[in-house]
């Protein structure tokens, strides 16, 4: 069954573009609130720019995970860890299309538990804590870019990240291409390196796997209504009249965050907006100011037969800064 996605920016009733939560860059106000149109079409990719990998020497070719460990703490004692102290945060290795597999998650949970066997005074993150966080903010790693990478190492308190890519070879072992960032380097730079693995066939999982799980469906509103979906014979979509853009948070401004959150809700046959939840977020607080503003938006509800119903839709608001 398809899905309906309303969003938009201006008054208009053709169905064209998302919400763009834009800030200026070096403008701390919230952007002024506009009449939202409503826009209904299937849900594309979130509009989010990949983590791109900047101009660097040359990556060091490593025998293991053992060698990488050595190596990049030899980094982190350069940027003055063994005086001040530093965390690092090691991420979901992924694939090289930004999925993550059940391998790259194993190996990185590996490697941080070898990180942090080694002490020297460098704090290692629980891995358990990166998820937690993936999964209450409903991040998926496919769509981290640079800014949201800082804005959860920023939020589990870590100075350094580690970020990795498995790409299987030609001779069944794995090639994992690492790099270590210093999250206070204004061009994001730091030491990068490669280490070919041996993967046995029982472990390697390089399955595309994208958590967290499905929300489960919502089928009826709060006052049991039965609740209409985008594909149903004789039912006209809602159309929305009011829809204010969800300000930046400070701390999302701090990571220079953009992204994109999918949210879904029920307009009830009111045209109020109830069972407002993320389908897929970001953090920040940009997931709860989301739904706060969302629930002040004000809609003509879905028609059938000449009488409002309650009717799902799904809306995509993308924050960015300029």
């Amino acid at each position: 069954m398809a899905k309906t996605l309303i969003s938009g920016l201006f008054l208009a009733f053709v169905f064209l573009a998302p919400v763009v939560a834009q800030e200026p860059a070096g403008n701390p106000d919230a952007p002024t609130p506009k009449t939202g149109q409503v826009a209904i079409s299937l849900p594309t990719k979130p509009a989010t720019t990949p983590l791109a990998a900047k101009s660097a020497p040359e990556p060091d070719t490593l025998k293991g995970l053992q060698e990488l460990a050595s190596e990049l703490l030899k980094f982190a004692a350069a940027a003055k860890c063994r005086k001040k102290g530093c965390t690092i945060l090691v991420t979901d290795f992924v694939l090289p299309d930004g999925n993550t597999s059940p391998y790259g998650m194993r190996l990185a949970d590996e490697f941080s538990k070898e990180l942090a066997s080694r002490g020297n005074r460098i704090h290692v993150i629980d891995f358990s804590l990166l998820h937690d966080l993936l999964t209450r903010d409903r991040i998926t790693a496919k769509f981290i870019n640079e800014g949201l990478a800082r804005s959860i190492a920023i939020e589990l308190k870590a100075t350094l990240v580690v970020l990795g890519t498995t790409t299987r070879a030609n001779d069944g072992a794995v090639q994992l291409s690492t790099r270590l960032l210093e999250l206070a380097g204004k061009d994001w730079s730091g030491y990068s390196a490669v280490v070919n693995l041996p993967a046995p066939n029982s472990i390697l999982d390089l399955s595309p796997t994208e958590p967290p799980a499905p929300l489960p469906p919502i089928t009826s509103t709060v006052s049991g209504e039965k609740i209409h979906r985008s594909g149903v014979d004789g039912v006209s979509p809602p159309k929305c009249h009011y829809m204010p853009n969800p300000p930046y948070t400070e701390r999302a401004r701090e990571s220079k965050l953009s992204g994109t959150v999918l949210a879904e809700a029920v307009i009830n046959s009111e045209g109020k907006l109830e069972n407002v939840r993320i389908v897929q977020g970001l953090p920040g607080g940009l997931n709860e100011m989301t739904i706060a503003t969302m629930k002040t938006w004000q809609c003509n509800p879905a028609q059938k037969n000449g009488k409002p119903v309650p009717f799902l839709v799904y809306f995509e608001v993308t924050f960015r800064l300029y």
